[in-house]
């Protein structure tokens, strides 16, 4: 999935989880499988950009993406 996505889409992933130092803004884990997430979403017109991302851990993303887990966009 993440290969279809645009060269600045990727490159801003990559530098939010290195700016992160690869922590999870939600649990607090810190893993080399980190994904950058998108606050407002990119099929909804979210920026690819590090203004508009995070750090999750492949668990805290699931959960997002399952409607387990709630994250308030203001609180970044």
């Amino acid at each position: 999935m993440g290969q279809n996505r645009p060269y600045k889409h990727r490159k801003a992933q990559k530098e939010v989880k290195e700016y992160e130092q690869y922590q999870c803004m939600v649990c607090g884990k810190i893993s080399q499988n980190a994904q950058g997430h998108h606050l407002i979403p990119y099929s909804e017109g979210g920026s690819a950009d590090m203004q508009n991302m995070i750090t999750l851990c492949l668990d805290c993303h699931r959960k997002y993406h399952r409607g387990e887990l709630n994250i308030d966009i203001y609180r970044f």
